[in-house]
């Protein structure tokens, strides 16, 4: 296979850091302005690629070691090693490069680092969906954290503008980051000139010392000196568009930044406020970049997790706020880190917040764009590489741009390259999303990627054949493309459908050398529309390292062209004809199946992603390790393992299947709170958290890891005929590598949710061990499409578990490796914590209610974690986490919280309110609190009633709108009483700035939410204006003003 380097960039390093010209990586456009003004270079690796974010540097520190440099690991206390360094010499300008992720690992060395500039890339990985992703988050939280300055450039042209003035305030004690993006900076290769600037920046910086002679200027004033001395104007924001816009969008970051200017500057009815700098975030000179005629802004925001509103959304609120100006809308568009940028996904975002149409698949000045799909271990990887190439070469007047990707996922390890050639030097870096052309190395690729959808239509695609084509009838047989090519037949109808320019090139008689010179001639041949001879002189240009004779090659080509089976220029009428022949086929056997099984299952069409998620920066190594087996063990071989714990690798860990952080608790008081002969178990459950290092917060639930009743379980086990001491090894469900040694009764304990309800994939799975034909077949009527009412009746109504199925289907016996593996796994019960723990540092309390029915045997059931719990005596232990919420107090003490809940449902309410008693023992003054709260009966089921009249007479609560639906004839509920104090909670919600919580089952949302609509209104006729009551509701939300923890 062509060397990566070679792959992703066919130019190479720049070989002199002051001569940064020609086609380069952005990021070396920032290296060439460090190497040339720092002293000492420090370097973080990266994950994947270590050398990533500094390869220039490393290249250029080994070939002219005028300057300190060092490679460093990523680890707890980074950045201690260059202070030792720096305390210890005289250099006086010294950078420190790193990924983003890396700089929580930095806590410990930031505050003293003075005088060295943090270079960041935008990095980080998503656990989630295994991508890479251009994280600008965490940095900015660090930066924020220990008050340093950041800048960001707004567009890929000023990156050495925009490195050197971070330089400048670094120089002048201003603690800086200069951030930038790590992903697409790195990957991307596109046409520069910085030769300029960097050969100049030593003495933009010379002059700068003499111009300011304060000892300690401020940031601003730093800023504005070196305007004025360079005349680049990098102000704190930049405006582009309308002067009379009335909707103007907020971006941050490079990317982002770029697409927004691309499109705003052809729409003359928008604008755009660009942020350069995020930190200090000015208020003052953001509100002055609005236009007076604005009516909205919208923040494209990026946020963790879509957590709305985004920071910067936050920020531009104050602003604006703070200028008392509150006539402008401030919408949010979320995205996260892993968010796939292109023109389209710009254009569709503009449209969505304003009226102006916007023409998505227009034609940029000419430019050509490609896109190459291939598997990661093909040989001819490089060859969007040597079309960039041969591009380049040719005329100054064509320009190239490339950006390349890995997926080490799909397909088992895909490689994309996007190639624009463009009549003019462009610096935007987005992914193509209309195509002119697409080459396919690997039909295997469409199994999971619709390629098609990122092509345009009447658009070019050439496919590598991996099949001899003068083996297959292309003209009569339809199966020439679906088997024998393994072209999917809705793939070849996209074709018809869309008009693509569809030709087949033969790759199994040539070797990889001539079938990637074949590919590039198609290319140019079909897409650039070039002559055979100007074909020769673009492919030598482009492969010189091949050292092509051009008569040869002419010779060569001209018989490639010339055979009918080794490019073949399929002819969409006749594939039209094979495809229409099939459908008529395929129509008539369905009618015929129809008339013999009227109700066979449709599946649903698969929609396949139409972006690479890159999730490496090279190949996939391609050691796939098999995931550890369920099997049955001994005591003596459990004995052998023990004894030989470093050689079997034996650790012992608090449930290490699961991913989160757990924790052993003792229960410490464990009551029920509504009376014994009442038909709901309600109670209180305490546990003592005294030195297990377990912390929470306001709003967060407890996670609790239940275990099946044991006597019952038993019962199962004698009545399967398991030996409850025999010994199992599981694969831990988080993590197939992990096994976990278990007797059988602690297996069906502890890890099987033998009582719960089983899937439909349960009794798919149980139809293979049947061995009564009668049984077999009743299974497989269940799983069926005509079976699927009762078996929802199996579900839903019988209840029937895990257990019952057995007894249902006595010749089912599973083995016991089996069973483990087909019954699913107990899964953690989460409940909201109803204390403080400021109020109760090492306690955490819960309030539950025990689920229980009865069944059609008569049977009296239990939910199995509620009723686990119920039972468990003073003094039980248990393994407990911690689920993080949404759920927050407002940031001001003095902001009121009115809550509102059902039954269980004012566990979390407890916790505030313990909350908002410590605020006030601290000092503090807080604002109203409001708690409704609703239940059939006050006198069974007031829950926490003498704890909410103690709290009202202490001052905490300021009113208890309760409401007992069945203790007088006409039925109240809570949204009534919330109705009675509209006049009060106008003014805590509205004026005071109040937060709504609404906790506890769905069905009371709506009227809640009618009730909290008419204090809108009502502020909204005080005030004369007119107001969106939905959009009101869905903007409280985002603002997280109004929180639903329903269930």
């Amino acid at each position: 296979m062509s060397s990566s380097a070679l792959v992703t960039n066919p130019f190479g390093l720049p070989r002199d850091p002051r001569n940064v010209a020609g086609y380069v990586a952005p990021v070396d456009v920032i290296n060439a302005i460090l190497f040339q003004n720092s002293d000492a270079l420090f370097a973080y690796k990266s994950f994947s690629d270590p050398a990533l974010l500094h390869a220039a540097l490393q290249k250029w520190a080994a070939e002219q070691p005028s300057s300190f440099y060092q490679e460093l690991d990523i680890r707890s206390g980074a950045g201690l090693a260059p202070l030792g360094y720096l305390s210890n010499t005289s250099a006086k300008n010294a950078t420190i490069v790193s990924p983003g992720y890396a700089l929580p690992y930095f806590h410990d060395s930031l505050s003293s680092l003075k005088n060295v500039l943090l270079n960041v890339g935008a990095l980080n990985y998503d656990q989630t969906s295994g991508s890479i992703t251009n994280d600008y988050l965490t940095p900015l939280n660090v930066a924020s954290q220990y008050n340093y300055n950041v800048i960001t450039p707004i567009n890929n042209n000023e990156l050495q503008k925009t490195t050197l003035l971070s330089l400048a305030l670094t120089k002048f004690g201003v603690n800086t980051i200069n951030l930038f993006d790590g992903v697409s900076s790195t990957k991307t290769i596109l046409p520069v000139n910085a030769n300029e600037i960097v050969q100049d920046s030593q003495e933009i910086l010379n002059k700068l010392t003499k111009l300011i002679s304060t000892p300690t200027p401020s940031f601003d004033c730093v800023l504005d000196k070196f305007n004025q001395l360079t005349g680049w104007k990098l102000h704190n924001f930049q405006y582009f568009g309308s002067e009379t816009a009335e909707t103007v969008f907020i971006t941050y970051g490079t990317l982002e930044s770029e697409l927004f200017q691309s499109i705003i500057n052809e729409n003359s009815n928008l604008g755009l406020i660009s942020i350069r700098i995020p930190l200090p975030f000015d208020l003052e000179k953001f509100v002055q970049q609005i236009p007076t005629t604005t009516k909205n802004l919208v923040v494209i925001g990026q946020s963790v997790n879509d957590q709305s509103p985004s920071d910067l959304k936050s920020k531009v609120s104050a602003a604006l706020f703070y200028h008392g100006n509150r006539s402008i809308n401030v919408a949010d568009f979320i995205y996260e880190p892993n968010f796939i940028w292109s023109n389209a996904a710009v254009n569709k975002i503009i449209s969505a917040y304003t009226s102006t149409t916007i023409n998505t698949t227009k034609d940029q000045d000419g430019n050509l764009n490609v896109i190459y799909w291939n598997d990661d271990k093909n040989e001819n990887l490089d060859l969007t590489s040597r079309i960039s190439v041969s591009a380049a070469a040719s005329t100054s007047e064509t320009f190239v741009n490339l950006r390349t990707k890995f997926d080490n996922i799909t397909n088992a390890g895909t490689f994309q390259a996007q190639l624009t050639i463009s009549p003019s030097a462009s610096s935007i870096i987005s992914n193509i999303d209309v195509a002119d052309a697409s080459i396919l190395g690997n039909v295997q690729l469409l199994k999971g990627l619709n390629i098609l959808t990122t092509l345009k239509d009447h658009a070019h695609l050439i496919v590598q054949s991996p099949k001899d084509l003068a083996e297959l009838d292309l003209v009569k047989d339809i199966n020439a493309y679906v088997k024998n090519l393994s072209l999917p037949f809705s793939f070849l109808q996209s074709i018809i459908e869309r008009g693509v320019q569809f030709t087949l090139i033969n790759t199994t008689a040539n070797d990889s050398r001539l079938n990637s010179i074949v590919t590039q001639a198609v290319f140019w041949d079909q897409v650039a529309k070039l002559s055979l001879p100007e074909i020769v002189t673009k492919i030598v240009a482009g492969n010189a390292d091949w050292e092509l004779n051009n008569d040869e090659l002419l010779q060569t080509l001209d018989a490639a062209f010339n055979d009918e089976h080794q490019i073949v220029k399929v002819d969409l009428d006749n594939l039209s004809k094979l495809i229409v022949e099939e459908q008529e086929s395929i129509a008539k056997e369905a009618a015929t199946a129809a008339a013999e099984e009227k109700e066979e299952e449709q599946e649903e069409p698969t929609v396949l992603p139409s972006f690479l998620i890159e999730t490496g920066f090279g190949p996939n190594n391609s050691t796939v390790a098999e995931p550890q087996q369920i099997q049955s063990t001994t005591k003596s071989e459990i004995a052998k393992i023990l004894s030989f714990k470093d050689a079997y690798g034996v650790a012992n860990e608090l449930r290490p299947d699961l991913p989160v952080e757990n924790f052993v608790v003792k229960v410490k008081e464990n009551r029920r709170v509504t009376n014994d002969d009442y038909d709901r178990y309600i109670f209180h459950i305490e546990f003592d958290i005294t030195g297990t290092g377990l912390k929470y917060d306001i709003g967060e639930a407890l996670g609790i890891h239940a275990r099946n009743n044991q006597e019952k379980v038993r019962e199962f086990l004698q009545y399967y005929g398991l030996n409850e001491n025999d010994i199992v090894l599981v694969p831990s469900k988080e993590d197939r590598n992990v096994l976990e040694a278990r007797t059988t009764l602690q297996a069906f304990t502890e890890n099987l949710d033998l009582f719960g309800k089983p899937p439909k994939r349960f009794y798919e799975a149980l139809t293979e061990f049947a061995t009564d034909e009668t049984e077999k077949n009743k299974l497989n009527e269940l799983i069926s499409a005509a079976g699927s009412v009762e078996l929802k009746k199996f579900q839903d109504v019988e209840y029937y578990t895990y257990a019952d199925i057995f007894e249902l289907f006595p010749s089912a016996r599973p083995q016991l490796h089996d069973l483990v593996s087909i019954i699913a796994p107990l899964k953690r019960r989460e409940y909201s914590i109803a204390s403080s723990q400021r109020v109760h540092p090492n306690e955490v309390h819960l309030l539950i209610v025990v689920v229980d029915w009865i069944d059609n045997k008569g049977r009296k059931r239990f939910g199995q974690a509620s009723k686990f719990i119920s039972d468990l005596t003073v003094g039980s232990e248990l393994v407990v986490s911690v689920k993080p919420s949404v759920m927050k107090l407002p940031p001001s003490p003095l902001q009121p919280v009115i809550m509102s809940g059902l039954g269980t449902g004012l566990a979390p309410f407890k916790a505030i309110v313990e909350e908002k008693l410590w605020q006030k023992q601290q000092g503090y003054e807080i604002g109203e609190v409001y708690l409704y709260l609703g239940s059939r009966h006050k006198r069974e089921e007031y829950l926490y009633g003498e704890l909410w009249e103690a709290y009202k007479d202490a001052g905490i609560i300021t009113h208890i709108g309760a409401a007992f639906s069945r203790d007088q004839p006409q039925k109240i509920y809570i949204q009534d009483r919330i109705k009675e104090s509209l006049v009060d909670l106008k003014k805590a919600f509205i004026d005071n700035n109040g937060s709504f919580y609404l906790c506890g089952p769905t069905w009371p949302v709506p009227d809640i939410t009618k009730a909290l609509q008419d204090i809108l209104q009502a502020d909204a006729d005080e005030r004369g204006v007119k107001v969106d009551l939905e959009a009101a509701i869905e903007e409280l939300k985002e603002d997280s003003r109004y929180i639903l923890e329903v269930y």
